[in-house]
């Protein structure tokens, strides 16, 4: 059995209709018709995949690490090398800027869902969701503007 098809049977049939719905164009056409072969042998047509996804999204969960969008405990957590700390303001940017002057490397959590494919935290600001969220202006953003 393949690794895909070992994960979609460790999925509920909740988290599995999610997948379906959002991460299933994302692979090759051959495992996307391994995929629809699986969907259909466990009986999902479109209007139980659409019965089982809600209008809401799920309220965040502080005791566990869940995703908002699925409610899904199954995340992929990757420890990436922090880039975007330019025009940002506070501690921990300054602190990153400054290990980078002196040649050492900040490291942050990336954290993605494995069924939804959402993106909870995003370090470095490159997912699907990075240019849809308004950016606080700092002093440096506003002399900038000034200078243009």
């Amino acid at each position: 059995m393949s690794k895909t098809l070992e994960f979609l049977n460790s999925l509920t049939d909740r988290e599995l209709a999610y997948f379906s719905k959002f991460k299933l164009h994302k692979y090759s056409k051959y495992t996307q018709d391994d995929i629809k072969e699986f969907l259909k042998i466990k009986n999902f047509s479109e209007e139980k995949i659409n019965s089982l996804i809600p209008s809401g999204r799920y309220a965040e969960n502080n005791q566990t690490k869940q995703c908002p969008q699925c409610g899904s405990k199954k995340l992929l957590i990757n420890n990436v090398q922090w880039t975007e700390t330019y025009g940002k303001i506070g501690w921990e940017d300054d602190k990153a800027v400054a290990k980078g002057f002196s040649g050492k490397i900040t490291y942050k959590d990336e954290v993605i869902c494995n069924v939804c494919d959402y993106w909870l935290q995003d370090p470095n600001g490159r997912g699907p969701n990075a240019g849809k969220k308004l950016r606080g202006w700092s002093f440096w953003n506003l002399l900038d503007w000034i200078l243009k």
